[in-house]
């Protein structure tokens, strides 16, 4: 089987965890590094989650490199509508947290490699044939806008960027703005005007890949550590959005709860995961204002056609998408 080389680019709570351990165990995958970003939790912490999901899968050989820290813009002043939130403020006593600060896991004995995410990637890149790598970005995309700022190049050496992020029906943290691209509104713009190949597997796409308590049950009876921590991050997140704390996220809980970045890592292998995909014209709302972070889908072509450059998932099969993880972790065994 050829495997697809692929960069997985992470701010690590809960979902990514999940998107980690999948990324990991895909015989499908062949995982050339994972770069970490501030966005669910601070630096810090990301780095250190990831670093202790890698160990639980026993994979030390695949490298974690410490990204960005900040925004490339947002949090540059002081009334930023992002300022107050990263890093993120203290939780009331007692209320659970659909990312907590650090996963239920042992502090890894494993350390992140010495260079820094950007410089990788660039170096990475570079060291591969044209159109090659695939780039699964489930964080904020600050480190993949810098590296394409810092070297244009690197864009000849992508195949694809699929990503999780953006919405236009289903809204969180504002009233326009899914969170990946709140936090850092600019660096998905730089990505969009970059002319790569573009899918976004949205928030209107994620909201149909819903995982409940009895398929957190069917995965936690594999038996095996991933297995454990993808059915514990299930039901956290299930509890947390069920306990109605400052963390809920959207979805229809009555249902089960919505595991975003695993979606973007299944769609990158299997792109029939995802139902419904327009082909179209999307843009980041930069202004600032209420809408600032808002993914701008283009609709009216015959009166301001624009260039299509993105290709935004509307919709997913919630039971492909469980049959596909269950799977991961069973041939893990």
């Amino acid at each position: 089987m050829k495997k697809i080389p692929v960069i997985l680019d992470v701010d690590t709570g809960s979902d990514d965890a999940i998107a980690i351990v999948a990324a990991l165990l895909s015989p499908e995958i062949e995982l050339l590094g994972i770069t970490t970003v501030t966005g669910n939790v601070n630096i810090e912490n990301t780095t250190d989650n990831t670093l202790r999901v890698v160990e639980c899968c026993g994979r030390p050989e695949v490298g974690v490199y410490r990204g960005a820290a900040l925004p490339m813009v947002s949090t540059l002043v002081p009334w930023g509508l992002q300022a107050a939130q990263i890093p993120r403020p203290e939780r009331a006593p007692g209320e659970l947290a659909v990312h907590p600060d650090h996963l239920p896991l042992p502090k890894a004995g494993i350390k992140e490699r010495e260079q820094r995410a950007v410089s990788w990637i660039i170096d990475t890149l570079l060291s591969r044939p044209d159109r090659s790598v695939t780039v699964v970005p489930v964080g904020p995309m600050t480190n993949l806008a810098l590296a394409l700022r810092a070297d244009e190049r690197i864009a000849a050496k992508i195949d694809r960027v699929v990503m999780m992020g953006g919405t236009h029906n289903v809204c969180a943290p504002t009233q326009a703005a899914e969170f990946n691209v709140w936090v850092d509104p600019e660096a998905l713009e730089v990505v969009l005007q970059s002319g790569l190949d573009v899918t976004m597997v949205s928030l209107d796409a994620t909201s149909f890949a819903l995982l409940d308590r009895e398929q957190a049950s069917a995965i936690r009876a594999v038996g095996t550590p991933p297995a454990e921590l993808v059915a514990g991050m299930i039901e956290n997140r299930l509890a947390a959005a069920f306990s109605g704390g400052s963390d809920q996220e959207n979805g229809d809980r009555s249902v089960g709860a919505a595991i975003h970045d695993a979606l973007a890592v299944c769609a990158a292998v299997h792109p029939e995961v995802l139902t419904r995909v327009e082909h179209t014209s999307c843009h980041v709302d930069l202004g600032r204002g209420f809408a600032y972070g808002d993914t701008v889908i283009g609709r009216n072509y015959r009166n301001q056609p624009l260039p299509k450059n993105c290709r935004y998932a509307w919709q997913a099969d919630s039971a492909f998408f469980f049959r596909w993880l269950l799977e991961l972790l069973e041939g893990a065994r």
